[in-house]
Formats: C-alpha cells, structure tokens, sequence
C-alpha cells in the first residue's frame, strides 16, 4: 500500500483553446439573432401562442 504522509500528484488539468470558446459564443448568439429575426418576421410568434 501507499505510505503514510505521501502527497497523491495528479496530472495538470486540461483546458480548451480561448479562441474556441470565444467562438462557440459567438455561434450561438448568431443563432439566437437569426431564430430571433425569423419569429418576429414572419407568423411563427403568432402561431404558436395559445389562443385564450
């Protein structure tokens, strides 16, 4: 077994490119514009609200 006192190493953590994460941002606001552009423009808001 492990002696008594010794420190467990663990391996350096990994991380991810800040460009990628920038542009996985990026992506997904573009998207939330485009759907956004596309219910206010055409009837989609309309048709899918609950008619009370």
């Amino acid at each position: 077994m492990s002696e008594r006192g010794k420190q467990i190493e663990f391996p350096p953590d990994e991380t991810h490119v800040k460009g990628f994460e920038v542009a996985m941002i990026s992506i997904s606001i573009i998207c939330v514009g485009i759907v956004l552009a596309i219910v206010l423009g055409t009837d989609w808001g309309d048709t899918f609200r609950p008619q009370v």
